[in-house]
């Protein structure tokens, strides 16, 4: 094809050599090599002057050549047109079911009938039947209400009045009098006279002289001499040497403690359980007192332990006014824990101690001491020191075994110092020969105010 103008300019006049090529490869290669471009100046001194040599192929190269092909002209190829537009004159055939469709005739649209305005068609009227006709609603009949005959509302009808309409009480009936009896008109006075009569105090009867200084005189006399026995009785054994009261209690009840603390040897550890306050310990004190000294006479060594705050004041004070020797007794710290700290009590002894003796004035404490040496050191033997209010809460543990003994109150106290068992007077007795002497100067009182009363008293009846 002939160039255009723009591109003969740009065509080189003579192709470069190229070099001499193979005789399979000449085949392939185009007759005309394309002109190289100009090379840049900076490219030119990296460019090498002469093309390298073509090696010479080997010999199992020359095997695998194809064989030389023939040459042929370079035509371009023809491209079709993009869109071909079809001559004016062709007329596209119709398919065969299109056209027997258009064979068919098209249906014409149905046309609504117009219906005639001019005449008026009566319709025959139903019969409705009696029961029907008695639903019917029926209007409601009102009154004909007054036309308004002034103002902006004239010649209107059932307009609200503008004043509120107040519709008065209707007059009540009177009742007949009823007719008073003169028994209820009586009983009616009678309570009036009763509420509006003034209350008259009673006054107190005005004694002589002579007989209030008489009656001072009795009270003080029965003061002194219940003082002088009962001060007397506490002081007669301190005065005295070997002053005692003929006063016999009972010690079988506490010969069960006495037994068990007496079969004790000083390898035996013993825990002592203060479980009682500063309020119970005016009697706690007079129980514990005679144990402690069986105890300390027996040689063993003594735990003191308490779950409650003053229990180790308490102890350490008894043990100084009974003057233990420190080595023979431990001070544990108590353990505010209630029952669960109980168990940790008997733990912290440093081994399992032969006997526990309790002493306390609480139910609880008793209850709880039992339950949770029993759970956790079933074969400890328990003794115990109890305030005489407890002698029924104990007496089911002393008869089912799991309390071994128990001492109650004041006289089992006096009992355990007696001479059948401990032989050392206490407090305990003490206290319980001078609770003898009060009641009996009480006695004696009562007898003597009978017998200088009792006559007087005669004689008055006669008058």
């Amino acid at each position: 094809a002939e160039l255009p103008d723009w591109l003969r300019g740009a065509a080189p006049e003579e192709a470069a050599p190229t070099a001499e090529l193979p005789d399979w490869l000449r085949g392939v290669a185009p007759e005309e090599a394309a002109p190289s471009a100009e090379l840049p100046d900076w490219l030119r001194g990296v460019a090498p002057e002469e093309a390298a040599p073509t090696a010479e192929l080997p010999d199992w190269l020359r095997e695998v050549r194809p064989s030389e092909i023939p040459k042929a002209p370079f035509t371009p190829p023809i491209v079709p047109p993009l869109l071909e537009l079809p001559a004016e004159e062709t007329v596209p055939e119709i398919p065969d079911w299109l056209a027997e469709l258009g064979k068919e005739p098209i249906a014409k649209a149905t046309v609504p009938p117009v219906l005639e305005t001019g005449e008026v068609i009566e319709l025959a009227r139903a019969e409705i039947p009696p029961w029907l006709e008695a639903l019917r609603p029926r209007p409601a009949v009102r009154g004909k209400e007054p036309v308004e005959t002034e103002g902006l509302l004239a010649g209107l009808s059932n307009v609200l009045s503008p004043a509120l309409k107040l519709e008065a009480p209707a007059v009540s009936r009177r009742l007949p009098e009823a007719e008073i009896k003169e028994a209820t008109l009586a009983r009616a006075q009678l309570l009036q006279r009763l509420l509006t009569q003034p209350i008259e105090v009673p006054q107190p009867e005005v004694r002589k002289r002579g007989s209030a200084l008489g009656a001072r005189i009795q009270g003080g006399l029965v003061t002194i001499v219940l003082i002088v026995a009962v001060l007397g009785t506490l002081l007669a054994p301190r005065l005295l040497e070997g002053f005692s009261l003929p006063v016999h209690v009972e010690t079988a009840p506490a010969r069960g403690v006495y037994n068990f603390i007496q079969g004790l040897n000083t390898t035996e550890r013993v825990l002592v359980a203060f479980e009682y306050g500063a309020t119970e310990a005016d009697e706690m004190n007079l129980v514990a007192e005679p144990l402690l000294r069986h105890l300390l006479r027996q040689g063993v060594h003594i735990h003191i332990v308490s779950t409650q705050p003053e229990g180790k004041l308490i102890a350490e004070s008894l043990l100084l006014d009974l003057g233990a020797p420190t080595a023979q007794y431990t001070l544990l710290e108590y353990r505010p824990s209630g029952a669960t700290g109980i168990a940790q009590l008997v733990g912290q002894v440093g081994g399992t101690p032969g006997v526990v003796l309790l002493l306390t004035a609480r139910p609880a404490s008793l209850r709880w001491w039992i339950e949770q040496t029993r759970a956790h050191h079933g074969t400890l033997t328990i003794v115990a020191g109890l305030s005489a209010a407890l002698e029924s809460a104990a007496a089911p543990y002393v008869g089912a075994g799991t309390l071994r003994a128990a001492l109650y109150g004041l006289n089992g106290a006096a009992a355990y110092e007696s001479e059948e068992l401990l032989g050392m007077r206490g407090q305990a007795t003490e206290r319980l020969d001078a609770l003898a002497v009060g009641h009996l100067a009480i006695i004696a009182l009562l007898l003597i105010g009978t017998l200088v009363y009792a006559p007087s008293g005669l004689g008055r009846k006669r008058g």
